[in-house]
């Protein structure tokens, strides 16, 4: 038992030198964020070719900020980096109308009390390749190409006491950016940055992330960031602008 004992310290003191837990070249493990984005969105419908009200969820609608977890699960082999991610997203919003909205060809009329609702689901699958990856003594950096798609699924939705009307918006948007970070004291400390964009026909998604973090047991990693997106999606019956930005708190556990 007492080498036993031995053992097991001895196995807690090599863990507790090595707050990453990565092999060299390997690593995986999974990411959770909560956000605390600003709203800021437009959406305007068009019915048989004409275009209808174009109208601000937040100031027309009374559609108000909210708060979201957001997961990711990644996993490195040396300078290749694979990662799926997913951010639900979801605005409720009970205001009565001081202008008249037409919204996929039905009219909400001033004074109606209008129920609204504004749903995203974001789903990512993204390639990093690192260009530069170098290990030094006690710190360490690197500087990626990123490819990646988005799937955009959403939904506008707007009830009043006679009328329910719902526009949905789906769309597959490649991107590409630029990841860099740093690590220091033997990446107990790191900051680390990832900005990807694309634009074509009338779409377009820009988004950054840039965090810092520090390990404070073995296996955990605790961060904090702040996190842009800015997204239009123009398809035939809708054109949705969504803008969200704002810091996030979050933690990984990797091995």
């Amino acid at each position: 038992m007492r080498r036993l004992s031995v053992l097991v310290v001895a196995a807690f003191l090599v863990i507790s030198s090595a707050p990453a837990l990565a092999l060299p070249g390997f690593e995986a493990g999974v990411r959770g964020t909560y956000w605390f984005p600003d709203l800021s969105a437009t959406a305007q419908t068009t019915t048989a070719g004409v275009p209808e009200t174009k109208f601000d969820v937040k100031g027309d609608l009374g559609v108000g900020d909210e708060d979201f977890f957001s997961g990711e699960a990644f996993v490195r082999f040396g300078r290749v980096t694979l990662r799926l991610g997913y951010t639900p997203i979801r605005f409720d919003g009970n205001k009565t109308l001081t202008r008249t909205i037409e919204f996929g060809g039905e009219t909400f009329s001033v004074s109606d009390n209008v129920i609204s609702r504004l749903d995203v689901d974001m789903l990512d699958a993204e390639l990093q390749v690192d260009m530069l990856r170098h290990d030094l003594i006690a710190a360490s950096f690197y500087l990626g190409l990123i490819g990646k798609v988005k799937y955009v699924d959403g939904e506008v939705k707007l009830t009043s006491s006679a009328l329910t009307e719902r526009r949905d918006f789906q769309a597959p948007i490649p991107m590409i950016g630029l990841a860099a970070g740093a690590g220091f004291a033997n990446n107990l400390v790191r900051a680390d940055a990832r900005v990807t964009g694309m634009a074509y026909s009338g779409n377009h998604l820009y988004e950054a992330d840039v965090f810092a973090s520090f390990v404070p047991f073995p296996f955990l990693r605790v961060q904090g960031g702040y996190r842009y997106i800015d997204l239009k999606v123009d398809e035939d019956d809708i054109v949705a602008d969504l803008e969200l930005k704002g810091p996030y708190i979050g933690a990984q556990l990797s091995f």
